[in-house]
């Protein structure tokens, strides 16, 4: 079986990267192409250190450098499609979609971001199946579903195992500091974000006795922070440890606010999205959005005189056990259905 796997988002490599070992380990030829952004490059060298990959478009910050680079990904993968003979495409975006149907290839799209209206219905009617979680009550013939998060494919317990050395590393220690995540503004999805009063709020933590560990996807503000906190350098070891022992987490990021809480750390949201994928740990209390100053601070107090990280860890606990799929089995089962047309295997993901 030869598979094409399209990365994204550096969010992507942790979704696919237990899925991909475990396909190396089959004998599964797996191609991994990518769209540079960031320190990509430098991640999945990083977590996919065995694997060789392919740089295909080019990020864009601008909203028409966004549709330009929409038209010319497009067009370049159509020609790497025309030189590769694959028996599946697979990607967390739309673009494999689209290239795949001018060579029949089957292809499996995941999304969990429902009110990305635009993305969401372009993956949805370019993927031959479109994979999504059971919280999203979209529906249609190509639709699987699974219980659970995107971020259970790196972080259900069968892959990650919290770690108190990398606390050593930046001089802190458990249930003593706060996990800040500030995302850029560039993305379409945070253009109406209104940034955090960052001075004020790590000030704010300081002056509590708290520690303040700070990844900014925006370095330019790095300078004026970094006398504060600790200011993270991608790519960062064990991140996900860093999350796990602090006390909270503010994080702008909706990834990484979900992150946060299952790793069973309470996250303060400030992304401003109203999203269904984060109505359930909103609901279950791991998750608080905020909106403004006033509910920040009231939010802080909450989970500090209340004890909030205890019961989160508890929460997340439970419904990992008894509730919640792991990702990476969905991944491998529904490819593996898929490439070998198992009708069965993919009617238990069926949305109906």
């Amino acid at each position: 079986m030869k598979i094409l796997i399209d990365i994204l988002h550096p969010a992507d490599i942790n979704f696919f990267k237990n899925a991909i070992n475990v396909l190396n380990k089959r004998g599964v030829d797996s191609t991994i192409i990518m769209r540079p952004r960031g320190k990509m490059i430098e991640i999945l060298k990083s977590e996919l250190p065995n694997m060789q990959f392919t740089p295909v478009g080019k990020y864009y910050t601008s909203t028409s450098g966004k549709l330009f680079g929409i038209a010319t990904r497009n067009l370049n993968l159509i020609l790497f499609l025309r030189k590769n003979n694959f028996d599946l495409c697979t990607s967390y975006g739309f673009f494999v979609g689209i290239a795949s149907r001018f060579y029949r290839t089957p292809s499996v799209i995941f999304a969990d971001d429902y009110e990305y209206k635009s993305t969401f219905y372009l993956s949805k009617f370019c993927g031959d199946y479109f994979v999504i979680p059971s919280c999203i009550l979209a529906t249609g013939k190509n639709i699987l579903k699974y219980k659970g998060f995107k971020e259970l494919a790196y972080l259900h317990p069968n892959y990650f195992k919290p770690d108190r050395k990398v606390l050593e590393q930046y001089g802190i220690a458990p249930n003593n500091y706060v996990f800040i995540r500030e995302v850029s503004r560039a993305s379409l999805n945070y253009k109406n974000m209104q940034p955090m009063d960052l001075p004020e709020v790590i000030r704010s933590l300081n002056y509590s006795g708290l520690d303040v560990v700070l990844s900014l996807e925006d370095k330019t503000r790095a300078d004026s922070l970094k006398d504060k906190c600790i200011i993270l350098e991608e790519p960062v070891d064990d991140i996900f440890s860093l999350m796990h022992f602090a006390l909270f987490t503010i994080s702008s990021g909706d990834s990484m606010a979900r992150e946060s809480c299952l790793v069973g750390t309470p996250t303060i949201y400030t992304g401003g999205r109203d999203m269904v994928i984060n109505k359930e740990l909103i609901e279950r209390g791991c998750m608080f959005k905020v909106d403004n100053k006033q509910q920040l601070n009231t939010a802080i107090e909450n989970i500090i005189e209340n004890d909030i990280k205890k019961e989160t860890m508890a929460i997340i606990e439970r419904a990992i056990k008894h509730e919640w799929m792991d990702t990476t089995e969905v991944i491998l089962d529904i490819l593996t259905a898929v490439a070998n047309k198992d009708e069965a295997i993919l009617g238990k993901y069926k949305s109906g």
